[in-house]
């Protein structure tokens, strides 16, 4: 006897399915069904009534209806026009028109991490899923950390994203106002990098430099202060990219940024982007009125032009790109993700 099951195919080709995607913030799943794409697959999220976080095919077995269109009633959901209702392993727990249940009639069951700021799906094997540690984000719920953001999705595909968060030197083009004056004073310091199987990081120390002056200003400094500053980045997951900025102060203490990047395909070139910008200084409301609108005209400049890089590749197709020493962390990413990938579809050059 056959199983009749929705499995989710495989829709994004060359991003790695057996990785961990945030498909909502915490605070948006509740008893109300929510409906998202991950890599291209159609997925609805809601919470038992225990609260645990449900990820499944949003299709009914029966009929080609989303169950997010439906309603969550105590730990199950029930379909819009069939009133088939799933509870949170995917099983079909009953059939209105009938007593008896269709022999293994269920939707496919997402493995699901939440850690407080973010549900994050496996839209791979599900057997996978505990041979990876889930990203963590304990800064984003730490009250020694003020943080501001927003969410949106980028006609652009994860892979333009990367290489974006791979090298910042391309900020004082996009922004020069918000750029720190360490980046535009001649070529960069050396990049180091440090690469393992899953993960990339690398960091650079700059010379003491003028801080910008938005900066200056809610740091309460003078702007010609002079100060070393480090920039650190890390490629934690397909899933999560992390910045670091640090400015070191004359009395030993730092000022510290962070800003996270939750990355979640919706097909191949269109990708969900959480951001986050952190800091453990100045917590005033009255600094995030002054950081918050540049931090937002800022992320929506770099969105415009990854747009338009991806309409672009739509267009013309591939061609070769020319490489730089700044793309050394970028390159390493690369070969990460297209590692990732032939392993999953059993492809090695």
């Amino acid at each position: 006897m056959s199983s009749h099951t929705h499995s989710p195919a495989r829709r994004v080709s060359n991003v790695p399915h057996e990785a961990w995607y945030a498909a909502a913030l915490s605070t948006e799943v509740g008893s109300t069904p929510l409906a998202r794409r991950v890599l291209g697959q159609r997925v609805v999220l809601f919470r038992t009534s225990t609260g645990q976080a449900v990820a499944l095919t949003d299709r009914c077995v029966h009929a080609p209806v989303a169950l997010s269109e439906g309603r969550v009633q105590g730990d199950e959901i029930i379909a819009p026009y069939s009133g088939f209702r799933y509870d949170a392993s995917g099983t079909c727990t009953s059939v209105p028109s009938q007593e008896r249940v269709p022999y293994g009639a269920r939707v496919h069951a997402y493995p699901v991490h939440e850690d407080g700021s973010f549900i994050w799906v496996w839209p791979g094997e599900p057997a996978l899923a505990a041979l990876r540690r889930p990203p963590s984000t304990e800064w984003l719920r730490d009250p020694a950390w003020t943080t501001f953001g927003d969410q949106v999705e980028t006609r652009a595909s994860i892979r333009l994203m990367q290489d974006n968060f791979a090298d910042i030197t391309h900020v004082t083009h996009v922004d020069p106002e918000i750029a720190p004056p360490a980046l535009g004073d001649g070529p960069p310091p050396p990049l180091e990098v440090q690469v393992s199987e899953t993960s990339v990081s690398f960091w650079r120390e700059y010379p003491p430099a003028p801080m910008p002056a938005w900066q200056s200003l809610v740091m309460e400094l003078p702007a010609w202060r002079r100060l070393p500053q480090r920039e650190e980045g890390e490629f934690v997951s397909p899933g999560l990219w992390v910045d670091r900025w640090t400015v070191d102060l004359e009395d030993g203490r730092s000022a510290r940024w962070i800003f996270t990047h939750a990355l979640t395909p919706v097909s191949e070139n269109s990708t969900r982007h959480v951001w986050r910008v952190s800091r453990d200084f100045s917590p005033s409301p009255a600094v995030d009125g002054t950081v918050t609108p540049l931090f937002t005209r800022y992320y929506q400049r770099v969105r415009h032009l990854l747009e338009d890089m991806q309409r672009i590749v739509d267009e013309d197709g591939p061609v070769f790109e020319v490489r730089v020493a700044a793309d050394a962390a970028g390159s390493q990413v690369r070969r990460i993700m297209d590692r990732l990938v032939a392993d999953e579809v059993g492809v090695r050059d």
